[in-house]
């Protein structure tokens, strides 16, 4: 219906409360580390009862699963078609966390997300790398896997130039406060970027998480900044809204994304369409989503000194961050508009409904 000319839309909400087993008990001895599972099998037959009482009101033409947590595992297919967008499944996230992040047992958690995926009608995906790595995994072709960009809303992610001449040059990372997501590699890279420049102001912008040790990772990231002796420069943020997101990323002067894996992360999605010069690791999909010395700088993965180099090469020139950061905007309304993307997605979903 959504591609039909005059079509206002309509969205219903329909809430399924998490069936948890007890989060606490997640590190009792054997059974612990199976509540994650056992709480993934509940949640996918609970998404299959709600299925299945919403389909005596009408029928959906498709069903659209997230891979992570095998929602799909028992999708009613009597009713619909059903497709699997991928995000990370649990098999790539094991290189990246240790087991005191993933207190669970990963090898069940990702035999129900295989088990999802390979009872999908289709699989899309928002990267190039990611089709690749779960098709290697799976043993599938890579072309049973649809690309299918991440959209982004490019009217709300959009520049401002009111913050274009403020004298004090901010650097912002935006994500979980995680070693995965390069939390420390921004932290180790900015004592390097603030003997250059005193002024400087570095934000850490997303929800604290637990550390390689399992302590609070803005804990240890503020230990380290402190004995460092730049914490005064360096300021720590929540999770917050939308609307706050954007008006940092409009205020920064460059966005890092230090990650060590990301697949097509909305952050660095959402950084460019505002028109920021990105420092991104160059691997996996960020590499995808940036042309190195075009639309953003890409650095080592896991070096701090090479992504203070790289951030300081931009703070110390305005008219490359400026540069950058319009070709990064160019960049995403090209290939991760919204209408880029449901035309995408629609194309995607009508092949599946056509036994595609």
């Amino acid at each position: 219906q959504a591609s039909e000319p005059g079509y206002a839309g309509h969205l219903e909400v329909h809430r399924i409360r998490p069936l948890q087993l007890g989060y606490r008990y997640r590190h009792l001895p054997i059974a612990g580390r199976y509540l994650r599972f056992s709480n993934d099998l509940l949640h996918a037959w609970s998404v299959h009862q709600q299925l299945r009482r919403l389909s005596a009101e009408w029928s959906p033409d498709i069903v659209e699963y997230a891979d992570i947590d095998a929602e799909c595992a028992f999708h009613p297919f009597a009713i619909s078609p059903a497709v699997v967008k991928l995000h990370t499944p649990h098999f790539v996230l094991k290189h990246f966390y240790n087991n005191v992040q993933l207190p669970y047992d990963i090898a069940s958690v990702s035999f129900l997300e295989k088990r999802s995926v390979m009872r999908a009608s289709g699989l899309s995906s928002p990267s190039h790398c990611l089709t690749k790595i779960v098709a290697d995994e799976y043993g599938l072709p890579e072309t049973t896997i649809t690309y299918v960009p991440n959209p982004i809303d490019t009217d709300f992610f959009s520049p401002n130039n009111k913050y274009e001449h403020e004298t004090t040059r901010t650097v912002l990372y935006a994500g979980r406060l995680e070693p995965g997501k390069g939390a420390v590699v921004f932290a180790h890279a900015i004592p390097h970027v603030a003997r250059q420049f005193p002024n400087a102001r570095f934000v850490f912008l997303g929800a604290d998480r637990h550390s390689v040790t399992g302590g609070s990772q803005k804990a240890e990231l503020k230990a380290f900044l402190e004995s460092e002796g730049v914490a005064s420069q360096v300021e720590f943020h929540g999770h917050a809204r939308s609307e706050i997101f954007r008006e940092y990323y409009r205020e920064a002067a460059v966005f890092v994304m230090p990650s060590l894996f990301e697949n097509c992360p909305y952050t660095l999605l959402e950084a460019m369409a505002c028109a920021k010069a990105v420092v991104a690791s160059n691997a996996y999909g960020m590499q995808e989503m940036i042309i190195h010395g075009e639309s953003g700088l890409l650095f080592e993965p896991g070096n701090p000194i090479d992504l203070a180099e790289k951030t300081i090469l931009l703070l110390e020139d305005r008219p490359l961050r400026r540069r950058l950061g319009e070709i990064a905007r160019a960049t995403i309304l090209k290939r991760y508009s919204l209408e880029v993307a449901t035309e995408s997605a629609l194309a995607f979903y009508q092949r599946v409904m056509a036994g595609g």
